[in-house]
């Protein structure tokens, strides 16, 4: 009876371990992290329009391969690919800003480009959510 008792404790222990510890973040998903991250963290540091594109095109290059690669959690690469939307999106405004010599208009892609790097960042932490328990 107590060597029931033990084995139960035991596998139930072993079970409440497995549950807890959840999928893990894979090296590819890090490195979209880390490629989108570098981006905001350069747009805060007010990055040139030239190196922002530069990034962008490493961080599209960084999705490509995880998409590639295997199985994806649903959660992270939703909040990926509108993370990457966002930052897209931006860069047109960011172009059209350039390009314009209207006042009212750079100051409409201003707004524009503020509220698509605020989403950014903010699919970049739900993304990083996805993983916690």
């Amino acid at each position: 009876m107590k060597k029931c008792a033990l084995i139960g404790i035991v596998i139930m222990v072993i079970l409440g371990s497995l549950s807890c510890s959840g999928p893990k973040i894979s090296m590819d998903e890090e490195k979209v992290l880390a490629a989108l991250s570098n981006i905001q963290q350069k747009l805060e540091s007010n990055a040139s329009y030239e190196e922002f594109i530069k990034l962008l095109d490493q961080a599209k290059i960084e999705i490509d391969i995880l998409k590639s690669n295997g199985e994806k959690k649903p959660c992270f690469m939703g909040e990926i690919d509108k993370c990457y939307a966002f930052y897209f999106t931006g860069g047109k405004a960011w172009r059209q800003k350039l390009d314009t010599s209207d006042e009212a208009r750079k100051n409409d892609m201003d707004l524009t480009l503020s509220v698509l790097q605020s989403r950014a960042a903010l699919s970049i932490q739900m993304a990083n959510n996805c993983y916690e328990n």
